[in-house]
């Protein structure tokens, strides 16, 4: 009977780092209502789940852009609900 093979230990993956200033502005948006949830991405940077339950992929370069947008277009909305 042949003994069996050791499997060669692989590291699980290390979860991507989120630099202070992305996680402040992350932050920011969360408790603003912007997003509902954010998490890091190697590959495509940043999944947002925005407020109405649709997700976003976001690269990190873009990330302060891309919530100033969603919340110009929020507030422009909002203003144009009012009257």
């Amino acid at each position: 009977m042949k003994p069996k093979r050791v499997k060669a230990e692989v590291a699980p993956p290390r979860p991507a780092e989120v630099s202070a200033s992305d996680r402040e502005v992350l932050t920011e948006a969360y408790r603003g209502g912007l997003i509902a949830a954010w998490k890091r991405d190697d590959e495509r940077g940043y999944r947002l789940t925005l407020s109405d339950s649709r997700e976003e992929y976001v690269d990190v370069a873009k990330l302060a852009g891309y919530l100033e947008a969603v919340r110009v277009s929020i507030a422009r909305a909002s203003d144009r609900a009012r009257g």
